[in-house]
């Protein structure tokens, strides 16, 4: 039985397009995702993208990402070691998202999204209980909900913008951050003269479109379906 990517909202589909057009560098029209009901689908269009690649001599791209990364690294945090089983949470400290936007500005990559913290999380709570609040204010008239709605919602939202966020999932040392950044910078590498072998493309775009799904790129296969409602329908 075919798993699935599970994308079923207006949002999702078109998140994993950009995704997707971000770390391949490249432009897939209207036409083409439509045409896209499996990942074996997206698969083939890399392919035919980057066929007159495949099997060229260059470079290893996750060598690439990491020899980027480790001198952003270094630049960003003096001193810290920069091997592939490094640890990256002494060297973020803290603020984990104020780390990785540092080191994309210094590397000029795509780097993975933080995970959200407990702060964020209350947050965001709060932030839904500010307008829960604030429709039945309006609905009833109450002058006094709405103002505490308010308050809510200004705290929610500010513990949000406060989350210092968590290591990527999977991104322990700069080595596994190096084999996400190489995916997510897949198409930009490649300009600059990384190799393109079909195993990689392949890994590369499992990595991409796991960030836009709970599904692991471990499980993916070619028959998985990209929309929830496709299982339904098949």
């Amino acid at each position: 039985m075919a798993n699935t990517l599970g994308l079923d909202d207006d949002l999702d589909p078109v998140e994993a397009l950009i995704g997707l057009e971000k770390a391949f560098a490249l432009r897939i029209s209207d036409a083409e995702a439509a045409a896209c009901n499996t990942v074996g689908d997206i698969y083939d269009l890399l392919q035919a993208r980057f066929a007159g690649r495949i099997g060229e001599p260059g470079a290893c791209m996750t060598s690439m990402a990491f020899y980027r990364l480790r001198r952003s690294l270094r630049a960003v945090r003096p001193g810290t070691d920069g091997r592939p089983d490094t640890a990256l949470a002494p060297a973020a400290g803290w603020n984990v998202r104020a780390f990785f936007v540092a080191l994309r500005r210094a590397s000029g990559l795509q780097m993975p999204q933080p995970r959200g913290s407990w702060l964020g999380g209350v947050g965001g709570v709060l932030a839904l209980l500010a307008l829960v609040g604030a429709a039945i204010a309006a609905i009833k008239g109450a002058f006094i909900v709405g103002l505490a709605s308010a308050a809510m919602l200004a705290v929610g939202v500010l513990l949000i913008r406060l989350d210092p966020g968590g290591l990527p999932e999977g991104c322990v040392t700069l080595g596994d951050l190096a084999l996400k950044v190489g995916a997510l910078n897949y198409g930009a590498l490649a300009g600059e003269g990384g190799a393109v072998r079909s195993k990689d493309l392949w890994d590369a775009m499992a990595e991409v479109l796991s960030a836009q799904s709970d599904l692991p790129a471990s499980a993916m296969r070619r028959d998985t379906l990209i929309l929830q409602s496709g299982m339904a329908e098949g």
